[in-house]
Formats: structure tokens, C-alpha cells, sequence
């Protein structure tokens, strides 16, 4: 029988490409979405048609995955996107979807014409292992319900406020350094490296795992309970007294005037 599943077109075979085919593929028996790569990074592209075989496709150009797809992800880095974007024929019926972080909508509708459907995305590499959360902007039934499979869809009218979002995945590395520093200290208090680290990793998954299943009035009640004279309050206190959790929001700034230069601000 003839897959009813739309085709899945991604140009450019990055790190976030490589994730959510990783994720899409891990689902293949519930819904076993036809995919097709572009030759960027053949590298890459040959690696997942060879760990996916059946299930993706390598084409020979650019223009080709946009021919053979219904949904067409724009997954070239920022500074190519436009020169790309040119180059390729789009159909009115396409479905699109921009991955680019610093590009606007109106930018990329001028590069490719009227598709059917141009939504913004940000998605994340855990999704490979179909968890994690995916920004979509504007919101879209039909897209939502394809990465649901692979993420919490998280959907926003506005492009600036998954700007303001994207800008809180530049916390991925602080997180990791966080963790490290933590397990070098516990290492340098005599505690062997390796049970140091799996300590540390485990006791933070477990504290995500506990934070995902709150909402924001849950969050906040967490962040305040501390027992008074315990080890969380004193380690609070002294991180609240060096500025330490506003140097967290003070880090956010940059990175959204970077994301979101072009992007106007709604009024609150």
C-alpha cells in the first residue's frame, strides 16, 4: 500500500538535521514519515541513509529534495540561506519550514515565493531521542503534529517570543560547565572522577525529570522552598548574595539582540 505520509525534505544535513531524523527514524513503526536529504554535508546525508535504509533518501541536488517533498525544512546555516533559498523552486503548495535562527518569515516568503504553509522552527538536538521541547511560530495543526512525534511542540503567535526562547537554549553549554565544575570539585575532594561524574549527571537528570512535569506557579514554588539553616538555602543564599542566578538573565540579553535584530518587539 502506498505510504499516505507526507515526504519530509530537509536542505542541509546538519547537527539539528542529523537529530531529527535520528528521532523521526526512532519512530518509524508509529509513523514511518518518507524522508529525503539534500548532498550538503554528503558526509553526514550518507551516514543516515545507511543507518536508516528505506526510510531516507539522498538526493542529487537541493532542488531535487525540494521537487520529491512536501515539507521542505530550511536547515543551511544563516549566511547561505539566502544565496540557497534563490537558487531553489518552490511549489504553491509547499510546506515550509525555517530553521535559520536570525531570518524573518517576510525574508524568506521574498527568497522563495508563496508557499501553502512558511513557519518558523526551533528545534533542538535532543530531539533524537524524541524528547525536548519545539518552538513553532506561527502555529500550524499539521507541523505540530508531525514533530510531535519527536518533541513537545511548543507553539507562538509571535516570532519574537520564540526568539526569546532561542535564546534560552544558549544555556546548553553553561549547564554542561555547571556540571563539570561540580563533578571536578567533587573529584578534588578525593571522590574517584568517573563516580564524581555519574553523581553529578544523574542527580541533575533526576532534578529535569522532577522540573518537567511543573507549570510555571509550580516552578516558582519550587525555586522558594528551601528549608531555612539546610544545605539548599545556605548554597542559595550565597549564589542570591554574589548575583549569581541574575547573572543567568543578564547573559540572555546579547543573545536576544542577536536572534531577534530584525524581529520587531510586540508591546507587552
Amino acid at each position: 500500500m502506498k505510504n499516505s505520509l507526507p515526504t519530509l525534505g530537509f536542505i542541509g544535513t546538519g547537527t539539528l538535521t542529523t537529530a531529527l531524523v535520528t528521532g523521526f527514524c526512532a519512530r518509524a513503526a508509529e509513523t514511518p514519515y518518507p524522508i529525503v536529504l539534500s548532498p550538503r554535508s554528503r558526509k553526514n546525508s550518507e551516514r543516515l541513509r545507511a543507518a536508516y535504509p528505506g526510510r531516507v533518501t539522498v538526493a542529487e541536488s537541493m532542488q531535487e529534495v525540494t521537487d520529491r517533498s512536501d515539507w521542505v525544512m530550511l536547515a543551511v546555516l544563516p549566511g547561505a540561506g539566502e544565496e540557497v533559498c534563490r537558487s531553489l523552486r518552490f511549489r504553491p503548495d509547499h510546506k515550509v519550514i525555517n530553521f535559520m535562527s536570525d531570518k524573518t518569515l517576510p525574508q524568506i516568503r521574498e527568497w522563495i515565493g508563496d508557499t501553502a504553509v512558511l513557519c518558523h522552527m526551533v528545534p533542538l538536538t535532543f530531539n533524537a531521542f524524541c524528547d525536548g521541547p519545539i518552538v513553532l511560530s506561527p502555529p500550524n495543526g499539521e507541523a505540530a503534529e508531525i514533530f510531535g512525534h519527536i518533541g513537545k511542540v511548543v507553539q507562538l503567535e509571535e516570532r519574537y517570543h520564540a526568539a526569546v526562547l532561542a535564546a534560552v537554549t544558549g544555556c546548553v553549554a553553561p549547564f554542561f560547565t555547571l556540571m563539570d565544575t561540580l563533578s571536578q570539585w567533587s573529584a578534588s575532594q578525593g571522590v574517584p572522577r568517573e563516580l564524581a561524574a555519574q553523581y553529578v549527571t544523574s542527580f541533575f537528570g533526576a532534578v529535569c525529570q522532577e522540573a518537567a512535569g511543573l507549570d510555571a506557579e509550580g516552578l516558582h514554588r519550587m525555586a522558594a522552598t528551601a528549608t531555612p539553616g539546610g544545605i539548599n538555602y545556605m548554597v542559595k543564599d550565597l549564589l542570591a548574595q554574589r548575583e549569581g542566578f541574575d547573572m543567568w538573565a543578564q547573559a540572555m540579553e546579547p543573545a536576544i539582540q542577536r536572534l531577534a535584530a530584525n524581529i520587531p518587539k510586540p508591546q507587552l
